[in-house]
C-alpha cells in the first residue's frame, strides 16, 4: 500500500520532474517508509516514476519501488496488495520465472511477462500500478476491479501525468474544482463512480476494472488507449444461474468457506494486523473469522463499553465471545475538531458528515498503536443487501408482481425492524429526495444542478442489478475513497475481505430470498456466522456503522469551528454562497444539527474555500 506518481512522454519528460517530486512529497503519508524517483529512457520516449512505500510484505529494500524485473525489461511502481501472490509465485516459478524478492509486487512483473494483459484476471487483490515496458515502448496504468485503490491521470501535450491523488497535480497546473463532482456529491452523496470523473477539471480517474496503455511513437506522438478487463455485469448472470438451484445446506458452507479464504489471504503480512470494529454484522464477521486463526489480534472501536450511544457495548460482547483484544477510541472535543479539519485535508474531496471524521480518528489511533494493516467489513451491505433500502425495494417488487399475500407477510416481518429504527426514521425521511428523484432542497450553496442520478429501483428489474449499481456507481466507490484517504493519511493499509471479487460475484448471484428474509437484510450471512458472534449483533435489526453523535460534536465546538473557518476565508467562500445567505445563519448549530444536508454543504464549502484560496495542501492539523 503506497503512493505512485509519474510522467510518461513521447519527448523529453524532464520538465515534469518537479511536478512528480511535488506529488511524491504530498503523498508521503501514504508511504512513509521509502521514497524514490527514477528517470528511465524508453526511446523514442522516456518516463519519470515516483513512489512512496508503505512496507507491509517483504520489509527489505529489495522490494522498494521503482521495482525492476530480473531482466531489467520492465519497471513497476505499485500501490496495493496482491493477496494471492504466494500461489502466483509458485505457479510462475514452475513456468521458469525467477524472483529476487519475497514481496508481492514482483509477481505483477513476472505475470505480465508470462501472460501479458491476461495476467490481470489472475490477480486477487487491490491495486493501482504503472508498469513500464521498455522493449515495447509503452506504459501500462492499471486499476483493480472495484477501484479500492485510486489512480488519476491527465494528458498534457506529449505526456501523460498520473498519481494516486490529484490535488498536487491540480495545484501545479492551476486546475479548478470540478463543479459537477462537487455538486453531485452535495446533492446525492455520490462522489466517485465507475466513470472517469475526478475532483478537478482536466483530471481523469482511471475507472475501476480498466487499464490504459500509453505508447511513445515517432515524432513526439503519444497514443493512449483505455480498455476494460473486468465487467461485473458479465460475471453475475453466470453466478445467478449457478446458485439458483443449489440447496441452502450447500450454499451456507460455500459462503463460509469463501469468507474464510478471503480473510486468510488478507492476513498475509510482515507487520502487525488489526481489525476495525463497528459493532455491526460485517466487521464482527471478519473479527470472528480472524480470531479463529489468531489469538493475538486487536480490534479498534470508535466508542466505549460505558457509552450506550456508541457501538462500544456491542463490541465488548464480541470481545468476550471471540477473545480478541479491543482498543476503545474516545477522542476529546478538541481532538474531534482538529480531526475534522485534518480529515478534510486528507480526503482529496468533500464528504457528507461526521462518520468520515470518526473513521479518520480510528486510523490515527491504529497507527499510534503501531499497527500498519487493518481489516474491515466494507462491502458487506452492498453484496448481501444490508441497506434498509433493499427491504423497501423487495416489498415494492412483490407488490409490482402482484404477489400480495407474500408482500403482506413480508411487510409484517418488517415491523420489528421499523420499531428498532425509530430513532433514525427522521434522518431517513430527510434524505428521501436522494431516491425519489424529486426537486432538490434549495440549500445555501450556489452550485450548478448536477446531472440526475436514478438512485431508486424499478420493481421490474432483478435485485442483483440494483446491488451491482451500488457496487459500481452509487455507494461503494465513494465509500472506498473515504476509506483509502483516511487510512493512507496515517500510513495504514486497509484490507477488505468482502471485496474479494469471488465473494462479490457470489453475493450478487445469490437468490434474493436468501439475502432478504424474515425482515432482515444479509439473512444468509447471519446464518453463516451463527454461533460465531453474539446474537445481539447477529440478529440486530438496526444499522450500525461508525456511530457518531454529530449533535453533541456541533454543540460542543465543531459548529463554531466550522463557521470560524469559513469566515476566515470569506473572500473564497462568497462565490459559492447563494445571494442573501450568511455563514452565521446558514450554518448555525441548529441547522447543522437538524439538517444533514446543511452539514454536508458546510463541509463542501470549506473544501471549496481551501481549494480556491491558495491554501491547497496546507496542513490544517491543530485548527480549533
Amino acid at each position: 500500500m503506497c503512493g505512485i506518481a509519474g510522467a510518461f512522454s513521447a519527448g523529453d519528460p524532464r520538465a515534469w520532474r518537479p511536478l512528480v517530486e511535488s506529488v511524491c512529497a504530498s503523498q508521503r503519508r501514504r508511504g512513509p517508509d521509502n521514497e524514490a524517483i527514477e528517470e528511465i529512457a524508453c526511446p523514442p520516449g522516456a518516463a519519470i516514476l515516483g513512489h512512496n512505500r508503505l512496507s507491509v510484505i517483504d520489509l527489505s529494500a529489495a522490494s522498494n519501488n521503482p521495482l525492476w524485473d530480473t531482466d531489467r525489461r520492465c519497471c513497476l511502481i505499485f500501490n496495493g496488495e496482491i493477496y494471492n501472490y504466494v500461489e502466483l509465485k509458485a505457479e510462475l516459478t514452475s513456468l521458469g520465472r525467477r524472483f529476487h524478492t519475497a514481496g508481492d509486487g514482483e509477481t505483477i512483473l513476472e505475470a505480465y511477462k508470462e501472460w501479458g494483459f491476461d495476467a490481470l484476471h489472475r490477480l486477487n487483490g487491490m491495486f493501482a500500478f504503472a508498469l513500464l515496458d521498455i522493449a515495447k515502448r509503452r506504459l501500462w496504468l492499471v486499476r483493480d476491479r472495484f477501484g479500492v485503490k485510486p489512480l488519476y491521470y491527465r494528458l498534457q501535450g506529449d505526456a501523460i501525468l498520473f498519481a494516486s491523488t490529484c490535488t498536487a497535480i491540480a495545484r501545479s497546473l492551476g486546475l479548478a474544482p470540478n463543479l459537477e463532482y462537487v455538486s453531485r456529491g452535495a446533492r446525492f452523496w455520490v462522489y466517485e463512480d465507475d466513470s472517469d470523473i475526478a475532483p478537478y477539471d482536466g483530471m481523469q480517474a482511471l475507472p475501476p476494472g480498466h487499464f490504459l496503455v500509453a505508447s511513445a511513437e515517432g515524432e513526439g506522438r503519444l497514443t493512449v488507449a483505455r480498455h476494460r478487463f473486468y465487467d461485473l455485469s458479465e460475471r453475475v448472470p453466470a453466478a445467478v444461474e449457478e446458485l439458483a438451484t443449489k440447496p441452502l445446506r450447500t450454499v451456507v458452507p460455500m459462503l463460509s468457506d469463501l469468507i474464510e479464504n478471503a480473510v486468510e489471504i488478507r492476513l498475509r503480512s510482515d507487520v502487525p494486523v488489526g481489525i476495525s470494529l463497528s459493532g455491526g454484522l460485517d466487521s464482527s464477521t471478519i473479527a470472528a473469522f480472524v480470531a479463529e486463526r489468531h489469538a493475538d489480534v486487536t480490534g479498534f472501536c470508535f466508542g466505549h463499553p460505558d457509552d450506550r450511544d456508541s457501538e462500544g457495548p456491542l463490541v465488548e460482547q464480541l470481545r468476550r465471545k471471540t477473545g480478541i483484544k479491543v482498543e476503545y477510541i474516545r477522542p476529546s472535543t478538541d481532538e474531534i475538531i482538529r480531526g475534522f479539519w485534518s480529515a478534510l485535508d486528507a480526503q482529496d474531496g468533500p464528504f457528507p458528515g461526521g462518520s468520515i471524521v470518526a473513521q479518520y480518528l480510528v486510523f490515527r489511533a491504529v497507527r499510534e498503536r503501531g499497527v500498519k494493516v487493518l481489516l474491515g467489513g466494507q462491502g458487506g451491505d452492498e453484496i448481501f443487501m444490508g441497506y434498509r433500502k433493499y427491504l423497501v425495494f423487495r416489498l415494492r417488487r412483490l407488490l409490482g408482481e402482484r404477489r400480495y399475500p407474500e408482500a403482506l407477510g413480508f411487510a409484517a416481518e418488517l415491523l420489528p425492524t421499523f420499531f428498532a429504527e425509530m430513532r433514525s426514521l427522521s434522518r431517513y425521511w430527510s434524505l428521501r429526495s436522494r431516491y425519489s428523484g424529486g426537486s432538490p432542497v434549495r440549500g445555501a450553496l450556489a452550485l450548478p444542478e448536477p446531472s440526475p442520478l436514478a438512485l431508486g429501483h424499478a420493481p421490474s428489474r432483478p435485485g442483483w442489478v440494483r446491488q451491482m449499481e451500488d457496487v459500481t456507481r452509487f455507494s461503494l466507490p465513494t465509500l472506498l475513497r473515504y476509506e483509502d484517504r483516511n487510512s493512507m493519511g496515517h500510513g495504514v493499509e486497509s484490507r477488505l475481505p468482502f471485496l474479494d471479487f469471488r465473494l462479490v460475484e457470489m453475493g450478487l448471484g445469490l437468490p434474493e430470498s436468501l439475502k432478504v428474509r424474515g425482515g432482515f437484510g444479509k439473512w444468509i450471512l447471519r446464518r453463516a456466522v451463527n454461533g460465531r458472534i453474539p446474537d445481539s449483533i447477529r440478529l440486530a435489526r438496526y444499522k450500525r456503522g461508525f456511530d457518531v453523535n454529530e449533535r453533541r460534536w456541533i454543540a460542543h465546538g465543531l459548529g463554531s469551528s466550522i463557521r470560524r473557518g469559513l469566515e476566515e476565508r470569506a473572500a473564497s467562500v462568497r462565490p459559492w454562497l447563494r445571494e442573501g445567505r450568511e455563514i452565521a445563519s446558514a450554518f448555525s448549530d441548529e441547522r447543522l444539527s437538524a439538517h444533514p444536508m446543511a452539514l454536508c454543504e458546510a463541509i463542501t464549502l470549506a473544501w471549496l474555500a481551501e481549494r480556491t484560496s491558495g491554501a491547497t495542501g496546507r496542513s490544517t492539523e491543530g485548527r480549533s
